[in-house]
């Protein structure tokens, strides 16, 4: 157990000390509050609480930053050839794929926070926590939402960082893995667009089974069956579930299964 923790701290390491990883948290630390600030100046009138929530459009840029470490985590070790260096220590290969994307994980929780303290701070800085006066129980229910915003930010990021994980093993090529990855990404809104133009209402069963339609559960917070009316939190939950197990095999098996070459 200690030394699968040690091992999970070598994948922390790796993450962290990569200088352009550094500069990306530089971009992001500056960039994130900018919606703030530009509601700042168009004489936002609303509470400092729903600034923060609004602010939440910033977190693509979260979601960037972990679909190229993660496209990165296991392709940059066959480009760099220090696979071979992992390979030869007394370490299961599914324990160091497991190590990778748990230092992944880590990395992206770590991250959330940052962005949410971030955007929290500016938000009470530039707004007044008195803002707008919200009706009775509202600030409690804002309160909650916004918890629940932050944790499905997090689980949406996840999934597609697992996404690009899998494609990292599977093609041991950064790029690869960044592109694909990032056009899942951009192309969802898009696909749920032309999903409800191409479809007839009575054919939205359909969309209860594509990642696409179940990614973004803020969904549910106008709506408790989905964009589409079929689904719920719950459901989206388990689809969500049930392809990341499939992500997982494909990169357990692209991973062990394959010889690296001398």
């Amino acid at each position: 157990m200690i030394n699968f923790i040690q091992l999970i701290w070598n994948e922390m390491l790796k993450i962290v000390l990569r200088i352009s990883n550094w500069v990306m948290l530089i971009i992001l630390l500056i960039l994130s509050p900018s919606l703030l600030i530009l509601l700042r100046l168009g004489d936002y009138p609303n509470h400092a609480l729903m600034a923060f929530q609004d602010s939440f459009a910033m977190f693509f840029l979260v979601v960037l930053f972990m679909l190229i470490v993660a496209s990165e985590s296991v392709a940059s070790e066959f480009t760099s050839g220090t696979i071979k260096l992992l390979l030869i220590r007394p370490w299961q290969r599914w324990k160091i794929l497991c190590s990778k994307f748990l230092a992944m994980a880590i990395f992206l929780l770590i991250l959330t926070i940052i962005f949410s303290l971030v955007n929290l701070a500016v938000s009470y800085m530039l707004f007044s926590k008195n803002g707008t006066s919200l009706p009775y129980g509202a600030a409690t229910a804002l309160e909650s939402n916004l918890m629940l915003e932050i944790v499905y930010a997090l689980i949406r990021a996840l999934m597609l960082a697992s996404f690009a994980f899998m494609l990292s093993a599977l093609f041991r090529s950064s790029a690869v893995a960044i592109t694909l990855s990032m056009l899942l990404y951009f192309s969802g809104t898009i696909t749920n667009s032309l999903l409800r133009f191409l479809l007839k209402p009575e054919d939205y069963w359909i969309t209860k089974y594509l990642l696409f339609t179940n990614l973004d559960l803020t969904q549910y917070f106008s709506n408790p069956t989905g964009s589409f009316g079929v689904t719920s939190v719950g459901w989206s939950l388990f689809i969500m579930a049930v392809y990341f197990v499939i992500f997982a095999l494909i990169s357990w098996v692209s991973f062990s299964k394959r010889d690296v070459r001398a």
